[in-house]
């Protein structure tokens, strides 16, 4: 019997099926916390009042993983508490083992702040947007036809901008409402969006 030294390259087709099968015996120990599984993403969701600790289930996510001989990246591992804005009393917990405490963290593609707001997400898109017009107004001046571009201009920046709309869009501050109206304005006065498309 040869033990395999080689896992499932990135990338492939089979690779997240094959990982969320792997990963289908992971559970957690309090019926009260949450945990979340996408791909090979694990979050875990620990209310302040219960009854197993996040520190206790973080230990039992490790044995998981050592018992099957996966490497938990800790260098990638985040803990973030999330409170209410400005809260008058809060006592901050002590971070879970060697994990970074943060204020603010990466979730599929999303910012979440301690705060509970969205404006570190949506000052990320923005400057992602913008740094995509570049790529408009260079095809554009490359000759792309005018009628062409809407089509471009909806797949690199208007998808980015609705990428889990529902998930964050009503967190954001209404300075940062006015920034994003302004930004999809100034897109539509250079002609990348067809006015008279209804997406």
């Amino acid at each position: 019997m040869a033990s395999i030294g080689l896992s499932i390259v990135q990338g492939s087709g089979i690779g997240p099926t094959l990982y969320i099968v792997m990963k289908s015996d992971l559970h957690i120990t309090s019926c009260i916390n949450v945990i979340i599984k996408f791909a090979d993403d694990t979050t875990l969701l620990v209310p302040e009042n219960t009854d197993v600790g996040l520190d206790v289930e973080f230990i039992h996510v490790r044995k998981w993983a050592e018992s099957n001989r996966l490497t938990l990246n800790t260098g990638k591992t985040k803990e973030i508490v999330f409170r209410r804005p400005q809260v008058k009393c809060f006592h901050m917990p002590h971070a879970t083992d060697s994990i970074e405490q943060v204020n603010c963290c990466k979730l599929l593609g999303v910012y979440f702040q301690s705060s509970l707001k969205m404006d570190s997400h949506l000052q990320y898109i923005l400057s992602q947007c913008a740094r995509r017009m570049y790529i408009l107004t260079l095809l554009r001046s490359q000759g792309m036809p005018i009628m062409q571009l809407p089509t471009v201009a909806y797949s690199l920046i208007i998808a980015r901008i609705l990428y889990a709309l529902p998930a964050w869009g009503g967190f954001i501050s209404a300075e940062h409402k006015n920034k994003l109206n302004a930004f999809l304005k100034r897109i539509k006065s250079y002609g990348y969006i067809d006015h008279t498309n209804n997406h």
